[in-house]
């Protein structure tokens, strides 16, 4: 079909062009007819939204925010007469395929809401765009986390909502929480059931104490020692060996659990087969329906010499699609400001529980939710990706996730971990944007 073709300059064609088979003389007749049409109603604005707050399991616990997201679209809908918003869910695995195949055809989104990694992903291929919004507009927002996605005078992307790590536990059977890392496995030590995830991103703040997880990161996202090779110096190699045989150690205890991710932890603290574990806020609501009163959370342990650990919160961003008319533009452009008002952020907060906003002039409630002061407090230490910093280590947690797995059950030792660790940052270099 010629009509799908990209240009000798291969530049896509932008969607309008490809959804019309128009000769160029007749588009030509079309647009004086238009701009001879004073009075005329103007065409509708149909802009595609692409959505994957997380992966896996993840998406059980985005359901209130998917709803939500569902409702700000009607809304804006409301107060933008002949725009039609279309929302398309993609699970997260799904991301980087599916939109490659639509951009390939011109029919890319306008609007993406992805986290922090698919969208890095997203920049890389080219299949993003910086916003065009100027500071004027974005200023008076406040938004958080802004200036780790600038990139010369735009940003290549948003940030949207930010979702931190907590403790959840049945207070019937831990009447207090742990208040540092010996006293987590204390409390295994006592009978009590505790679980932690194998995901190695999720995992990573129990190395905050042994001193090992800035270095790690630096590494995973792409860092080089002073001999100029990727890897760790050897100060830093000592911190990373000593976290990774705290977690050996620790699976000696028979209640202390690592489960393989955050949804099957959810599970077993559900249904009483573990009495605490690290969660991500987004499972608060799913906890809350199951155990009631008896839910609760707080900030993760602190390291064993007080100080707060950090723990990986998840972010979510907006990106601007590349196929993009200029009013679908300018249209994806005005819907990210709604979503980013105060209104729409704070609405966001109290209905779809676990997302905190980016808009530092929403007032958090931290007085009248303990929920909420402990996601707070989370993320005043917590780790929040960007594209400098802190989206190698979920880039690749999966395959460090079998190493760390391998090593707590005694198949690796862990030095031998470290080797692995090591040789996967190595074989994969981030291509940095902003570095």
């Amino acid at each position: 079909m010629p009509d799908l073709l990209p240009r000798a300059s291969g530049r896509p064609l932008l969607r309008s062009e490809r959804r019309s088979g128009h000769r160029p003389a007749l588009l030509a007749a079309l647009l004086a007819l238009a701009v001879g049409c004073g009075g005329c109603q103007r065409l509708p604005v149909n802009l595609q939204v692409s959505i994957s707050p997380g992966a896996g399991a993840d998406r059980l616990s985005s359901e209130s925010l998917n709803r939500l997201a569902s409702q700000m679209a009607r809304e804006f809908m409301q107060n933008n007469p002949g725009v039609n918003l279309h929302l398309r869910y993609i699970p997260e695995a799904q991301v980087l395929d599916t939109l490659s195949a639509r951009s390939s055809l011109g029919v890319g989104p306008d609007l993406m809401i992805t986290r922090a990694a698919p969208a890095q992903a997203l920049v890389q291929k080219g299949l993003s765009r910086p916003s065009d919004l100027e500071p004027a507009q974005l200023d008076p927002l406040a938004i958080k986390y802004l200036q780790g996605f600038r990139q010369g005078n735009r940003y290549l992307a948003l940030p949207f909502l930010v979702q931190p790590s907590l403790a959840c536990y049945d207070r019937r059977r831990i009447s207090a929480p742990p208040q540092r890392l010996d006293d987590l496995v204390s409390l295994a030590a006592e009978g009590k059931h505790i679980g932690l995830p194998l995901l190695f991103n999720e995992l990573l703040w129990t190395s905050t104490g042994f001193g090992a997880e800035d270095p790690l990161i630096r590494m995973l996202d792409g860092a080089r020692t002073s001999n100029g090779k990727p890897g760790l110096e050897p100060a830093d190699r000592k911190a990373a060996l000593a976290w990774l045989q705290w977690l050996y150690r620790a699976n000696v205890e028979p209640t202390l659990k690592f489960l393989d991710n955050g949804d099957e932890l959810v599970q077993a603290l559900e249904t009483g087969t573990l009495d605490w574990i690290s969660c991500n806020a987004t499972a608060i609501s799913r906890l809350r329906r199951d155990l009631g009163g008896n839910l609760a959370v707080s900030p993760l342990p602190r390291t064993n010499d007080g100080q707060p650990s950090r723990a990986f919160a998840r972010l979510l961003l907006i990106s601007f699609g590349r196929d993009s008319n200029p009013e679908e533009r300018r249209v994806a452009q005005k819907f990210a400001l709604f979503v980013l008002n105060d209104f729409s952020q704070n609405n966001l907060m109290e209905r779809a529980v676990g997302n905190m906003p980016v808009n530092q002039t929403v007032i958090v409630p931290v007085k009248n939710s303990p929920e909420l002061a402990a996601m707070e407090q989370s993320l005043a230490s917590s780790i929040v990706p960007n594209f400098r910093s802190g989206v190698g280590a979920t880039r690749l947690a999966q395959p460090i996730s079998q190493v760390l797995k391998q090593t707590i059950y005694g198949e690796l030792s862990p030095a031998q971990a470290l080797q692995q660790i090591e040789a996967l940052a190595g074989a994969s270099q981030p291509e940095g944007q902003g570095r």
